[in-house]
């Protein structure tokens, strides 16, 4: 059963509001308003399981709301039981991105400011190329076939991700400038490239791999066999090769974060997992010391 968008993105804005406010209060009381944030977090986007494999056919994204829902849990119990820093570092970047993103999302007139500027640029870029394609608001034709640029098509989650990263550590003004730099702007060009590959494949139909096994699989034309290896699949794969990237650029440039990494990835060893479910504390992360 696929449950309705409306109640899903209530429970997404309930949680982000609720990690906010963790983010915020003094810890005595934030660790624990935090982990509850954290656990409707996870339960709104593991109920988006069906969404993501029966209506949007991702891969990569199905994979993630199947794991959000242990993973969160998991998370928020080691929040309260040990108050450990990495997470609560976690919940401030958290905290940081949607309120960056929570503009775009609720005022109608600047997401579609932002739809509308991605759409030209799009377009710009995919004519560039030789084809001729042409727009109608946000939707770009290419040889009869239409996309639609929706918000999620101008990278705004991505750049938000970013944000609240370089938001949420304490460095020096020069190195969190050149941090926000190579990660926001960045995302923003390679989400055009993304989209004029996107539009460009499906308008002229280069990837027609497997269209029977897509069609029966997703109900959709033949056609769209191009699109969904060209979205679903390249750009997905594209994406998370390049925010990987990305995060190595940040992570190089304000090295305290590779701190706060290392812990949270200590944390999902399988080891460590043992010892925080009979209750044992794990060893927190030690600082990295900078180069001078």
């Amino acid at each position: 059963m696929v449950i309705s968008m409306e109640f899903l993105d209530i429970m997404l804005w309930a949680s982000l509001f609720i990690i906010i406010a963790g983010a915020v209060l003094p810890k005595k009381y934030g660790y624990k308003v935090a982990a509850a944030g954290w656990v409707l977090f996870g339960l709104r986007w593991g109920l988006s399981t069906p969404e993501f494999y029966l209506v949007e056919h991702n891969i990569m994204y199905t994979i993630a709301c199947v794991l959000a829902i242990p993973v969160t849990l998991y998370l928020a119990y080691v929040m309260v039981k040990d108050e450990r820093e990495s997470l609560m570092v976690l919940t401030r970047a958290a905290a940081i991105s949607s309120i960056f993103y929570f503009p775009f999302a609720y005022f109608t007139w600047l997401g579609d400011w932002l739809i509308g500027v991605t759409t030209s640029i799009t377009l710009a870029a995919v004519n560039a190329l030789g084809n001729n394609a042409t727009a109608s608001g946000n939707i770009v034709t290419l040889n009869g076939l239409k996309v639609e640029i929706i918000l999620a098509c101008t990278a705004i989650q991505s750049m938000a991700l970013f944000v609240g990263v370089v938001g949420c550590i304490r460095a020096p003004a020069d190195r969190l400038f050149k941090a926000f730099m190579v990660s926001v702007p960045v995302i923003y060009v390679l989400n055009v490239v993304r989209n004029t590959f996107v539009i460009t494949s499906y308008g002229n139909q280069w990837l027609q791999i497997a269209p029977d096994m897509i069609v029966e699989w997703t109900g959709e034309l033949p056609s769209y066999a191009s699109f969904f290896w060209a979205h679903n699949v390249l750009a997905e794969a594209g994406s998370l090769i390049a925010l990987v990237v990305i995060s190595y650029a940040v992570i190089s440039i304000l090295p305290e974060t590779l701190t706060y990494i290392r812990d949270i990835f200590s944390l999902i060893q399988i080891d460590n997992i043992k010892k925080n479910l009979r209750g044992e504390k794990v060893v927190e992360a030690a600082p990295l010391q900078r180069n001078k």
